[in-house]
């Protein structure tokens, strides 16, 4: 008989986290789309860095979850990473062109701060560093 270990199920934290992750790829995938109509119906060129964001963050959301069963810390590091990359896009686009609130910076990101903190929790660490290989 093989000596095989069975690795640990998934916290609950973390099955919440993927769930809220797949939950945002999904909103990016309809925004790109609606972003695509807009861009392709007037040819506004100022669209353009709005589509960019949205696929290029789903893009990376989609490809980190991809790499999730590997366990491996970068991804967790990663993805909290791409988290505060979005926050900190909507607090510059809001610095830029409008106001800066609290209720525009969390309230608009509350999936996005609902991640972090179940990534920041010590069971995410525990089951992060236990990797696969």
């Amino acid at each position: 008989m093989a000596n095989t270990l069975k690795a640990p199920p998934m916290p609950g934290t973390l099955k919440a986290a993927q769930f809220i992750i797949t939950v945002e790829v999904a909103f990016r995938l309809v925004g790109l789309a609606i972003t695509l109509a807009g861009f392709f119906s007037t040819f506004n060129w100022d669209i353009l860095p709005a589509l960019i964001y949205v696929a290029g963050s789903a893009a990376v959301l989609g490809w980190l979850l991809s790499r999730w069963s590997s366990r491996r810390m970068y991804l967790r590091w990663a993805t909290i990473a791409v988290h505060l990359l979005m926050v900190g896009a909507t607090v510059l686009d809001l610095a830029l062109f409008s106001a800066v609130t609290w209720s525009a910076m969390v309230g608009s990101h509350i999936l996005t701060w609902t991640v972090i903190v179940l990534l920041l929790l010590p069971s995410a660490g525990r089951w992060f560093s236990e990797s696969r290989g």
